[in-house]
């Protein structure tokens, strides 16, 4: 994950990697980027999650927002 961002003032900082982790460098010194979403995509039970929401998406099961409301509205979820 290598981005660039740019400061108010119009200094770039650009990310680079060390030990196998994204850091970036602000004003002398250096900040290790983390992602939350590494994490999440990590943990076993999420994935699993994720794996039948995209199975769901594939077979066409999907649901307004509507629908969904309401599911709630009546108890059902």
């Amino acid at each position: 994950m290598n981005f660039s961002l740019k400061a108010p003032d119009g200094t770039v900082i650009n990310s680079y990697l060390k030990d196998h982790k994204v850091f970036i460098r602000i004003a002398g010194m250096e900040y290790e980027v983390y992602c939350l979403v590494d994490e999440f995509d990590s943990d076993p039970e999420v994935r699993q999650m994720i794996e039948a929401s995209e199975k769901d998406l594939k077979q066409g099961k999907v649901y307004s927002t509507e629908e969904m409301v309401e599911a709630i509205k009546r108890g059902e979820l």
